[in-house]
């Protein structure tokens, strides 16, 4: 942490954000081994599902309230931010409470209609989990916010190992599935009792029924806009798991999992940037500003997706059982979806500018419903591939409209060509890197790929070796 403190404000926080999501994703490796030795592929397919059921609920119960804290609260005053937050505080307990009551009360009928044979009790437990994301979301929203990257850094890390040891100790003592799902209850309890604790001690919290309107037409479109994100990233496994089983149907979410670590690596610096972007937006020389983030992003993700293609194959060759290992066929394809969902939501920026965030929700929504047409055209042909042809066609597609939108809204000067030129050659990385059989040539041709990424990106000024005088804190 000495070391840390001597950095620059925003590699601090970034750094401090990478401790935690790298502890994390550290422990998530860990416990794959655990995993596919006590779970079954059919096993490890139904948890998947149960996965899948709390990404599109989460999105519901979670009603955008983070990303309107960053809205609202990034252009106030420190006292009018306090007062904002207190409010979402409170508004995501007056969510949690009425989600747990509607959530338990259908908990028999998501049980007789999700695929895979899930029992009721995994339902009601990921479902009482699901109640409490706001109260979790909109603290760490607020930590982000406030440049508190330490106190993010426990709170999120401790539940992590808290909940990882509970898990492992349930599916070694034969609870399986369900063991798993109550260790993750038991680790949503305990991270919305400590960030409520600070939350209250910081802003303290505010019940306002009129809040819903202030800030409903911002988050609102925000629930349908993930629900969208929710077929683009995880409805097909549902289809899948239907077409053609949850044991074929685990290698495809097992290749999701290490795809997203894609993701996890590119989050530190999204996790900096994404609560400060308002704010730069709007100070001197803003939108040249928010380009050159944008660049130095662009380089991020492809950093991450080129050494994601290049380690995860040796990965799950060696945490894993032979019957999982066909899913390093498919990690290619998921790496870069990962890092074009991300591209979206960096490049296409100025679409959540304004006070509503409906074009969000209609550009999703449409991406959405090509993605249905094509899963349920394509997946009981194709199989997997098929679920990957149809994600393709619905995340280029809304990458180019929200681009394209949010350029019209507010325009940010990015670099076009060098940066078309930089995602040409990271996607032909990648497919090179999966076309070698052997894992050392995977990495040598990965670090001879990395080192030219640099040397592209200072040659574009994407980034520099000067030191600067200041920095954006």
């Amino acid at each position: 942490m000495k070391i840390l403190n001597r950095l620059p404000p925003a590699l601090q926080q970034s750094a401090i954000y990478a401790l935690a999501l790298a502890g994390a994703k550290g422990v998530s490796l860990i416990m794959v081994p655990i995993f596919t030795h006590y779970l079954s592929p059919a096993d490890y397919g139904r948890l998947d599902v149960l996965q899948t059921l709390a990404d599109v609920l989460s999105i519901v119960i979670g009603l955008g309230l983070a990303e309107t804290l960053f809205r609202f609260c990034g252009e106030d005053t420190d006292q009018k931010a306090s007062e904002t937050a207190a409010t979402l505080y409170g508004m995501s307990w007056i969510i949690a409470l009425i989600a747990l009551v509607i959530t338990q009360t259908a908990a028999p009928f998501f049980t007789q209609h999700l695929p895979g044979d899930i029992t009721l009790v995994q339902t009601r437990l990921i479902l009482a989990s699901l109640a409490l994301s706001g109260t979790i979301l909109v603290p760490l929203a607020w930590m982000r916010l406030r440049g508190k990257a330490k106190l993010y850094l426990w709170g999120t890390l401790g539940r992590t190992l808290f909940q990882a040891g509970l898990a492992a100790l349930f599916l070694i003592t034969g609870f399986g599935i369900t063991g798993f799902v109550a260790a993750g209850f038991i680790g949503c309890v305990s991270l919305s009792i400590f960030v409520g604790y600070v939350q209250m001690k910081d802003t303290g919290i505010r019940f306002s029924l009129k809040s819903f309107q202030t800030y409903g037409p911002y988050g609102g479109p925000l629930i349908f806009a993930g629900c969208a994100g929710f077929i683009l990233g995880s409805f097909d496994r549902w289809i899948l798991a239907e077409a053609i089983g949850t044991a074929e149907m685990a290698q495809y979410a097992l290749a999701a999992k290490f795809g997203l670590i894609t993701a996890v690596l590119i989050q530190p610096f999204d996790m900096w940037w994404h609560a400060k972007r308002f704010h730069t937006l709007n100070a001197v020389n803003g939108p040249q500003e928010c380009a050159k983030y944008a660049s130095i992003a662009m380089v991020v993700v492809s950093t991450a997706v080129i050494t994601v293609s290049c380690l995860s194959p040796l990965l799950i060759t060696l945490l894993t059982p032979n019957s999982y290992h066909a899913s390093i066929a498919y990690v290619p394809y998921l790496v870069l979806f990962a890092g074009l969902h991300n591209l979206t939501q960096t490049l296409g920026f100025g679409i959540y500018t304004q006070k509503t965030t409906k074009w969000p929700a209609f550009i999703d929504g449409s991406a959405a419903v090509i993605a249905l047409i094509a899963y349920f055209n394509l997946i009981p042909i194709y199989g997997i591939y098929g679920a990957i042809i149809a994600t393709f066609m619905a995340l280029s597609l809304r990458f180019l409209m929200t681009f394209l939108i949010a350029q019209k809204i507010c325009f940010i000067p990015y670099p076009y060509i060098k940066m078309i030129t930089l995602s040409i050659y990271t996607v032909a990385c990648v497919f090179v890197i999966s076309s070698f059989t052997e894992p050392y040539l995977q990495i040598l041709f990965a670090l001879g790929s990395l080192v030219v990424l640099m040397l592209i990106s200072l040659g574009f000024n994407f980034i520099s070796l000067r030191k600067k005088s200041h920095e954006y804190a």
